[in-house]
């Protein structure tokens, strides 16, 4: 009787250990058109949010630059100069204590013919914890272009 007790409890306990753990987990995933040859890119344009999301302007172009593009930036509009990517992105903030990245989408597209060649995203889990954007940022720009390109 004693052990079939002890047993339950131990049972119980691994899924609450484990319902918690699942609930500290993020997510993240990239998308691409299957449609589309992978290219060598050199450039990119940028929607940027401004004074809404400047550090989030800045950390997208950060990676972009690492990743050998050069980068213009401007608001949403049809003339890109010569870039051969629009990039767009959407960031959502919530605030605990303290203002924490609850996601993080990336779309980019082909600057002449406006397809969406892939998106990129990432979210925090239930459980939120405070991630540093500048890395959440690194690691969807990161995961998107390695299945873009060649």
């Amino acid at each position: 009787m004693v052990v079939e007790v002890n047993v339950r409890i131990r049972s119980a306990l691994l899924v609450l250990v484990a319902g918690s753990l699942v609930g500290c987990a993020t997510r993240s995933g990239v998308v691409v058109n299957p449609s589309i040859a992978k290219v060598r890119y050199q450039s990119a344009y940028v929607v940027v949010h401004g004074d809404r999301s400047s550090d989030m302007d800045a950390n997208l172009q950060r990676e972009l630059l690492r990743h050998g593009l050069s980068v213009t930036v401007g608001p949403e509009t049809s003339a890109t100069g010569d870039a051969q990517l629009i990039v767009r992105y959407a960031d959502d903030w919530k605030w605990d204590i303290a203002m924490y990245l609850w996601s993080f989408d990336v779309m980019v597209f082909d600057a002449h013919s406006k397809v969406l060649l892939a998106t990129g995203s990432w979210k925090n889990s239930s459980m939120h914890g405070f991630h540093s954007a500048d890395k959440v940022v690194a690691q969807v720009v990161d995961q998107t272009f390695s299945k873009l390109v060649p």
